[in-house]
């Protein structure tokens, strides 16, 4: 009865809004279109550092995860339990993983359950855009961005008519993947449907230097299967009004094999499956914008093991279902090219159900929030505020202020402070035994100024450069952890200090038949408990575990005439695997070598693609999460084919 309720608030709100808007359907002429059609959270935050990823999804990198995309193309920490299809996670600013929020066309994709995303469930190929903004606020933003955000986007092609590629990957250790892609509409609707299936053996060999004499030995009960299916539709209703529709199925199996050093096999197997769906309406006037969306999500997750495998019934069985009904209204309102204003509310319904949790659970959470923004001749300042109210629990006000300053015509500075949050996730309050109900919101605050340096020629014209400095520090109290009690339970137990500089820089030469792109990126990073509330000694002013201090990554693509050769290398400093920081137990640094090549051919209307792979060229041996092997070099070729007719008419 309640959602109905709130389906009927949102509807009305529809009807009160778009009526006095009826006489402002006018085209656009004093504000540019890309502006207005953005939500909020992109409109109110170029006070923010953000790096947005387009040309590579559609190629090269279609059947890889998000995960390895993020990991080539952005400063972005990548955490991976092994070979492909492993659990994989992503951190920025050297906070955990839990502390970065991860959305799907605008809903977060955050598990209720870990406050995490397995980013190995997210191929590359289903997405038209990513981009990764660093410490994004809270007032814009909402819970678990001390890190930053990372936004996976679909996007029409207005111009399009007609399309189809289909690719095929294969490579070492049994893997083999299919990916088919569909376009078709006009400049009034646009229908895309993209499916995937993908397996690996994994077992691939590795050396266990936690056994005597460290062996060499191959992975066994390491295999995945992957199947995915996402359609999205786009309707241009005319006047400024715009339906979009998306449905997304994903499903994995994987066998988790033993850890390094263990000399029992492994019976354990994951099943995940999640279902997302959207709808978003969005309004634009001459003076204003409006955006109503709603999304349901389902996700399952099944863990099982045995003592042996010929065993009639599980050991464990673990099953954790979660759903969540999403609604949010989003406006904005031009009173002037100097002075926007935006505000919304949303409303969220979350359930979970797991004999973990002692059965079914549910909550509740709504959301208010506004935005200023000012723009001068040199100088935008945006400034935001938000309030959310939770069942048990209120979270303190979100605040942000920043700015976007232009001193020269190839030179910027971005500076942004803001206050954040994290709310306790499913497990930590609800999980039996050890669950905490009473867990209060991780909150802290942060900056960051970054300079911006482009050399103002465009990337398809000549040479090009852009450069970018981030200087970030970040406060974090109330960091949940848990800790042995009578069991384990989660506590609100340390505070944590986050500080580093990011540079990055992209570097390219473009002709008619020659393009050039390169890639430098250094990371520095200090990410230290400051106390923690047992005055644990020990602990305090290490390194928190699995942040590097010092990161580097380099690439450098050239094509001509069809042909790609490309090269790029990442290392990772050494990372503390426990808080005590104990350097017995800390991994090493590592340094790994890629290398590709290719052809690509566009015939009339067809497009071919053949594209060779070779991944950790030198054999390296190293692991990214203690006792957790990853594969040595590897190879994989992929093959594509598609047919694309586009209206070049005005849209």
């Amino acid at each position: 009865m309640a959602i109905f309720r709130v389906l009927l608030f949102f509807f009305m709100l529809l009807s009160i809004v778009l009526l006095p808007l009826q006489s402002q359907e006018l085209p656009v002429k004093h504000i540019p279109e890309v502006t207005v059609t953005q939500a909020n959270q992109e409109f109110f935050s170029d006070d923010h550092t953000t790096q947005t990823v387009e040309p590579m999804l559609e190629t090269t990198n279609r059947h890889q995860s998000i995960g390895y995309l993020l990991e080539r193309e952005t400063p972005a920490l990548i955490r991976s339990y092994g070979g492909s299809g492993s659990l994989t996670s992503v951190s920025l600013h050297g906070t955990g993983t839990n502390h970065t929020l991860v959305s799907w066309n605008g809903f977060p994709l955050n598990s209720p359950s870990t406050g995490q995303v397995d980013l190995s469930l997210i191929p590359a190929g289903f997405m038209q855009t990513v981009a990764v903004t660093n410490g994004s606020s809270g007032s814009l933003f909402g819970s678990g961005t001390f890190g930053g955000s990372i936004s996976l986007n679909n996007a029409p092609d207005w111009s399009n008519k007609f399309s189809v590629n289909y690719s095929l990957d294969a490579g070492s250790f049994g893997s083999l993947g299919n990916m088919l892609t569909l376009n078709a509409g006009n400049n009034r609707f646009q229908y895309r449907l993209s499916a995937a299936t993908a397996r690996s053996e994994n077992d691939f060999t590795y050396r266990d230097y936690y056994r005597n004499q460290a062996p060499e030995l191959k992975v066994n009960h390491n295999a995945y299967r992957s199947v995915g299916l996402i359609q999205n539709l786009s309707l241009n209703l005319n006047k400024g009004s715009y339906l979009e529709g998306g449905i997304w199925y994903q499903f994995k199996s994987l066998e988790i094999p033993a850890l390094m050093g263990s000399y029992k096999e492994s019976h354990a197997r994951q099943k995940d499956s999640l279902f997302r769906s959207f709808v978003n309406f969005r309004k634009i006037t001459e003076r204003s914008a409006l955006m109503i969306r709603s999304a349901y999500f389902s996700d399952f997750l099944r863990y099982t093991d045995k003592y042996n495998a010929s065993d009639p019934v599980y050991a464990v069985d673990s099953k954790i279902a979660t759903r969540r009904f999403m609604n949010e209204v989003d406006f904005r309102y031009y009173f002037s090219q100097t002075l926007i204003v935006g505000g919304g509310a949303a409303y969220n319904h979350i359930t979970g159900n797991s004999g973990n949790y002692g059965g079914k659970i549910s909550e509740n959470e709504y959301v208010v929030f506004g935005s200023a923004k000012v723009v001068l001749t040199d100088l935008i300042i945006n400034a935001g505020l938000r309030k959310e109210f939770y069942d048990g629990m209120n979270p303190p006000l979100q605040y942000s202020l920043g700015v976007r300053y232009k001193p020269a015509d190839h030179f910027i500075l971005r500076s942004v402070f803001s206050s954040k949050f994290r709310k306790p996730t499913f497990n930590e309050k609800y999980w039996r035994p050890g669950g905490n109900p009473l867990l209060q919101p991780e909150r802290g605050r942060g900056g960051e100024i970054t300079a911006e340096w482009s050399s103002g020629s465009g990337k398809n014209n000549g040479f090009w450069l852009d450069a970018r400095i981030t200087g970030y520090y970040q406060w974090i109290d109330n960091w949940i952890q848990w800790v042995m009690h009578d069991s384990l339970t989660p506590v609100e137990y340390k505070e944590v200090h986050a500080r580093g500089i990011d540079t990055w820089m992209e570097y390219g030469f473009s002709s008619e038949r020659l393009r050039i792109k390169g890639m430098l990126n250094y990371s520095y990073n200090r990410t230290v408990i400051a106390r923690t509330y047992d005055d644990n000694r020990l602990f305090e002013g290490n390194q928190l575990m699995y942040a590097p201090i010092h990161a580097f990554r380099a690439g450098l693509d050239v094509s001509l005439s069809g042909f790609t050769l490309g090269v790029s290398t990442a290392y990772t400093g050494y990372r503390e695997t426990v808080e005590t920081a104990d350097k017995t137990l800390r991994l090493p640094g590592y340094g790994v070598l890629n290398l590709m090549t290719g052809f690509h051919r566009k015939i009339r209307k067809t497009d071919l693609a053949l594209d060779f792979f070779v991944d950790n060229v030198f054999d390296k041996s190293y692991e990214i999460i203690r006792s957790y092997p990853v594969p040595g070099r590897s190879y994989h070729i992929t093959f594509s084919v598609g047919l694309q007719t586009s209206d070049t008419s005005d849209h």
